[in-house]
């Protein structure tokens, strides 16, 4: 640990909490102003897909991001789709609520870069997660599969506001990871007194987004603690799990590929044997190249 660090009240390198964390970067990062306008129009049944397709179009970038997700492996419609309410008319406006979120924190964290991780990696990691957590939902008949694709896609939002907020001690955080077997929320519950699924969770909750996100993230990696949605914990938990080959700095076993350890809360509801496992990877596989130059090419 480097020298004139001051320690936490819990033993850890910091007096930050994770809602300080969260408060500091959502100052820096915050999510397109349509996103919020769309939500509050999908819920008033005064607007249709014409007046929602409209504010859309207000930003190019959401609109073409949108449009290329629409048209993509993610929901492999028969037909090509070239308007935002024709769109909204195919997938319904709640799954087109989860889409234009995903949209939103793409554009939003766009301009976030950290020394500590390639950004390419983790953003394939948390798409790869989401699709996961999507495929998981509708192989099991868990959960609702479009939230399930967006708490998959946020889980570890949190690792990029330490990053950014706390260079220097997650730098020490992720050293002592390359040299243990400790899972790394662990070590970071050990120096900092709290874990990157904190941080995400206050992070959400800053950003005023439904509580099933902020749960779901908050309890990914303790989902027997998530107490309304804990359906939705457990598939990002699984998920992230089974996605341990494309996690970033991860040294996964050869046997952990194929049999993923489930905290026990998770056990109960996600039931998979080795075939249904290797079937949902080859899904995933396809799915995750074309989903990430969606929301994230140029």
């Amino acid at each position: 640990m480097r020298a004139g660090r001051s320690t936490g009240a819990q033993g850890g390198t910091t007096h930050m909490q994770p809602e300080d964390i969260a408060s500091r970067l959502s100052e820096l990062v915050s999510l397109p102003r349509a996103y919020h306008r769309i939500s509050e129009m999908i819920d008033d049944e005064r607007y249709g897909a014409a007046d929602i397709g409209r504010v859309i179009s207000h930003d190019p970038a959401l609109t073409a991001r949108l449009l290329r997700l629409v048209n993509s492996a993610y929901y492999r419609l028969p037909r090509h789709v070239d308007t935002v309410p024709l769109a909204i008319n195919v997938v319904g406006t709640r799954a087109l609520h989860e889409l234009v979120l995903a949209t939103a924190v793409a554009s939003a964290f766009s301009r976030i870069d950290t020394r500590l991780v390639d950004m390419a990696d983790f953003w394939h990691h948390s798409i790869y997660c989401g699709l996961m957590a999507r495929l998981l939902s509708r192989e099991l008949d868990v959960g609702e599969a479009e939230q399930a694709f967006i708490a998959g896609l946020l889980h570890d939002l949190g690792k990029l506001a330490l990053y950014h907020e706390l260079p220097d001690e997650t730098e020490d955080i992720l050293e002592t990871f390359a040299e243990t077997d400790t899972p790394l929320h662990a070590v970071e519950r050990e120096q900092l007194g709290f874990d990157h699924a904190d941080v995400g969770g206050a992070l959400l909750k800053a950003w005023d987004l439904p509580a099933v996100y902020r749960e779901a993230v908050g309890c990914h990696h303790r989902p027997g603690e998530s107490r309304l949605y804990r359906d939705e914990a457990c598939l990002v938990h699984a998920a992230n799990a089974l996605s341990k080959p494309v996690e970033p700095g991860h040294k996964v076993r050869r046997e952990a590929v194929s049999e993923p350890e489930l905290d026990p809360a998770a056990a109960e509801r996600i039931r998979l044997d080795a075939g249904q496992v290797e079937s949902l990877r080859v899904e995933a596989d396809l799915q995750s190249i074309e989903v990430y130059a969606t929301l994230f090419g140029r």
